[in-house]
């Protein structure tokens, strides 16, 4: 009798939230890349809940198709929804960043840091933007702890290797490169750190085959993460695509490999 009223008290619980399957439907549309559906999936499910996570889906639909301007009014409402969502606010900070408001990106980064110190993806966000806002010692650090934090992250290594690069700590960042690539071989961002570590020491025939190591394992890396995210089909395909022609070109742009490309 007690298992069987505690079940029923759960589907009572699951049934109360009308927002509930709105949110599924949307998540699904999303997999499927039909996203102007999902918005509209995630926009009544808003209006159906208080709960944040609604509008923070909302948000990061609107930023995927583009509209920005939507994408920051979801976050913000998401924001008001749970003051202490992490999700909210990065999503608010990655619009401001696009619109070129770095110091305000920071800001929505450092308050969400206030109330979540550990969380790896959000010092990664914070030393990204300050490294784009040309501040390489606070980026620095941030990645240093991101390291410190979670020692075999593949992001968090691959930052701190670039970022001691940029700070001419060249032994340092090529230990960290290796470092990455004994933890995942087949890591196209270990391939290219250990590239522009060797370029760094003029070494540029060992860079050029790291860099050709690094463009073949673009796009395998970027369906295996893609497809963990839950895309599939036609819509896992042409975000592969997206991933791998841009992975490309920041690779093939770079100018510190500019003597280490095929010619």
């Amino acid at each position: 009798m007690k298992r069987a009223a505690a079940f029923a008290a759960v589907l009572a619980a699951c049934s109360a939230d009308r927002s509930a399957p709105h949110i599924a439907r949307g998540n699904v549309l999303v997999n499927n890349g039909k996203r102007d559906e999902a918005a509209a999936e995630y926009r009544e499910a808003a209006r159906l809940s208080t709960s944040a996570l609604p509008r923070e889906r909302l948000g990061d639909t609107l930023y995927d198709l583009g509209r920005r301007e939507e994408a920051l009014a979801a976050y913000r409402d998401a924001a008001r929804a749970d003051p202490d969502s992490t999700t909210a606010r990065i999503g608010a900070a990655r619009v401001l960043a696009d619109k070129g408001d770095l110091a305000g990106a920071r800001s929505e980064l450092s308050a969400a840091l206030e109330k979540a110190p550990t969380n790896l993806f959000l010092l990664l966000s914070h030393g990204n933007l300050a490294a784009r806002a040309g501040d390489k010692k606070a980026a620095l650090k941030d990645y240093e702890r991101a390291v410190h934090l979670k020692s075999d992250n593949v992001p968090a290594l691959y930052q701190y290797g670039l970022s001691l690069l940029e700070d001419g700590q060249v032994p340092e960042a090529g230990a960290t490169f290796d470092r990455l690539l004994k933890i995942a071989p087949q890591s196209p961002e270990g391939h290219y750190g250990r590239a522009r570590y060797l370029a760094a020491r003029g070494e540029k025939i060992a860079a050029a085959a790291e860099l050709s190591a690094a463009t073949r394992l673009v796009e395998p890396d970027a369906r295996a993460r893609l497809a963990e995210q839950g895309l599939k089909g036609e819509a896992l395909d042409a975000a592969v695509r997206e991933t791998t022609a841009r992975s490309l070109a920041a690779m093939r742009d770079d100018p510190m490999l500019s003597d280490s490309r095929p010619r």
